[in-house]
C-alpha cells in the first residue's frame, strides 16, 4: 500500500516537472518569436579607407571627421645596413606579414642575393629612414591609400613595392580597395617612385618570380566601364614587370588572346 502511494506521488512529481518544462519552452519560444518581430536599430557600418573628401563621408553640419596618423613598427630592410621603413597607418590598423622568400644556396655553393617579404594592411604613407645617408623622409608626397607592400632585394637593387590608389574613382570620399589600384615601385637608392597602371584595369595582386628581377601583376578588366571590377563577371589579365628595367609586357600576346577568344566565341 505504501509502495502504491509512493508511486503515485512520484508520478505526480514527474508530471508537474514535465508541465513546468513545457511551460518554460513555450515562454522562451514566444520571447524569441516576439523579439524577431521587433525591428532592431543597427548602427551603420563605416567603410574603412583614407578620407579624401570629408563632405562625402559624414554630415559635416553635425560633426567633423579627422584622421590621425599612427606610427607603426619599423622594419629593417637589410640586417647588414641601418635602413628602415616605417608604415604610417590610422587608428585600429594592423600589419600582417603574408609571405617571405629568400635566396638559398645555389648548385655552385654561392649564396644568391635575393630576398622578398610582403605585408598587408591599410596605410596612408611610409617613412624611409637611412642612417648611413642621413635620410628621414616620406615615400609619398600626396594622399594615397596603400593596401599591400613588399620589400624586394635583387642583386644590388633594393626596392619597395606598393599596391594602392590615389584616385577616388567611385566618388565615395574615401581611398581604399574599392578604387582601382596601381603598382608603385620605390627605388631606395634613387628615392624615385614609379607608378605602373593599366587602362580600365585594376591591379589585383603582384607576386615575384623567385630569384629574378621580374614580378607578375594580375589585373582585373573593367569591361562595362563602370569604374568597378566584378570578379564573377569580368575577366583578368596577367603581366610581367621587370623591376630592374622598368619594362612591362602582357604574359599572353594580344594575337594569341584574339585567337583564343575567337575559338571561344564560335
Amino acid at each position: 500500500m505504501n509502495i502504491q502511494k509512493y508511486n503515485q506521488r512520484l508520478l505526480a512529481i514527474l508530471g508537474s516537472l514535465a508541465v513546468i518544462a513545457l511551460a518554460v519552452v513555450m515562454i522562451v519560444s514566444a520571447v524569441i518569436f516576439i523579439s524577431d518581430l521587433i525591428p532592431r536599430k543597427r548602427r551603420a557600418s563605416t567603410p574603412s579607407g583614407i578620407v579624401i573628401n570629408e563632405n562625402q563621408v559624414v554630415d559635416t553640419n553635425a560633426f567633423s571627421l579627422k584622421q590621425e596618423i599612427s606610427i607603426m613598427e619599423p622594419y629593417q630592410l637589410d640586417s647588414a645596413s641601418p635602413v628602415f621603413i616605417i608604415p604610417i597607418g590610422q587608428k585600429d590598423q594592423t600589419t600582417r606579414r603574408t609571405k617571405v622568400l629568400t635566396g638559398g644556396l645555389s648548385f655552385s655553393g654561392e649564396v644568391e642575393d635575393y630576398y622578398y617579404s610582403s605585408f598587408t594592411g591599410l596605410y596612408n604613407n611610409f617613412v624611409l629612414i637611412d642612417y648611413t645617408r642621413d635620410i628621414k623622409r616620406p615615400v609619398f608626397d600626396s594622399k594615397i591609400a596603400l593596401t599591400e607592400w613588399a620589400y624586394m632585394k635583387v642583386d644590388n637593387s633594393q626596392l619597395i613595392l606598393f599596391k594602392g590608389t590615389a584616385n577616388d574613382l567611385n566618388q565615395d570620399g574615401r581611398l581604399n580597395d574599392d578604387d582601382f589600384q596601381s603598382l608603385y615601385v620605390f627605388n631606395i637608392a634613387t628615392l624615385e617612385v614609379k607608378e605602373l597602371s593599366f587602362d580600365n584595369q585594376t591591379v589585383r595582386e603582384f607576386e615575384p618570380l623567385s630569384k629574378t628581377s621580374k614580378i607578375y601583376v594580375r589585373t582585373g578588366i573593367d569591361l562595362n566601364g563602370d569604374k568597378t571590377f566584378s570578379y564573377y563577371s569580368e575577366p583578368t589579365d596577367l603581366y610581367f614587370y621587370d623591376v630592374a628595367t622598368g619594362e612591362s609586357e602582357t604574359l599572353v600576346p594580344e594575337d594569341v588572346k584574339r585567337e583564343i577568344q575567337s575559338i571561344l566565341s564560335e
